[in-house]
């Protein structure tokens, strides 16, 4: 009975030690770091802090558990991205996003407007439009004399 009590101790403390690390390599210091490592289970293209299988695929959590000790051993973010980085390669590591990004919307509205003002100029013509003068006929540059004579022979003909 006193081995079956010392056994179940044992165990109980065991879970209750595994489950304080699973906590801690869940912590957003461990997180925070982790967003900068790319996933390298070949499945999805994701961070260290991704949830394919609960979080437990073969590369996350070892990632998680090595940062949560490099970090209790003191370590700083950069440190522990650069030892990451020499273990595994550039290839896992994962910048922050562009700042930029909030810009793409606007550029495309920009884009669009000048697209139709050109569509809009295009569609207006390249001719000059004059307006009317009161008791004259328009002066046309383009129009040949023998149609200009043509018209005032006609127009004389109308009085």
């Amino acid at each position: 009975m006193h081995r079956l009590r010392r056994s179940l101790l044992f165990f109980v403390v065991m879970g209750m030690a595994l489950a304080q690390t699973a906590s801690q390599i869940e912590s957003d210091e461990v997180k925070r770091v982790g967003a900068h490592i790319n996933c390298q289970c070949g499945s999805c293209t994701e961070n260290v802090n991704c949830n394919m299988s609960s979080g437990q695929c073969h590369f996350c959590k070892p990632t998680r558990t090595k940062i949560w000790e490099l970090q209790k051993a003191g370590m700083d973010d950069n440190g522990i991205i650069a030892y990451l980085k020499k273990q595994y390669g550039e290839a896992v590591f994962r910048a922050d996003p562009n700042s930029y990004f909030w810009m793409i919307p606007y550029l495309a509205l920009l884009a669009g407007a000048g697209a139709l003002w050109m569509v809009l100029r295009k569609m207006r013509g390249s001719a000059v439009h004059r307006p009317a003068v009161a008791g004259g006929a328009p002066h046309h540059d383009n129009i040949p004399d023998r149609y200009r004579a043509a018209a005032e022979k006609e127009s004389e003909n109308i009085e």
